[in-house]
């Protein structure tokens, strides 16, 4: 017998799915940082990773005309 093809679906995520992503990523690699905040390099790195989690929210707020909503995100 021969082997049949298995169909492949892309799935499309939404633009604002798509930007609101990278935010929930920055997020949760934060509170991992700030969970061992005895050691300063970690503060340092949650501070550089602030910066740029309010750079892509102020993007996204830009882009979207509201707050970027990560709370539903998995």
């Amino acid at each position: 017998m021969g082997a049949k093809k298995a169909r492949c679906r892309v799935v499309r995520l939404s633009p604002e799915i798509d930007d609101l992503i990278p935010i929930a990523r920055l997020e949760k690699r934060i509170r991992e940082l700030l969970w061992h905040r005895d050691k300063p390099d970690n503060v340092l790195a949650a501070r550089i990773l602030v910066r740029e989690q309010s750079r892509l929210q102020l993007a996204y707020e830009a882009r979207h005309g509201r707050p970027a909503d990560t709370r539903r995100l998995p």
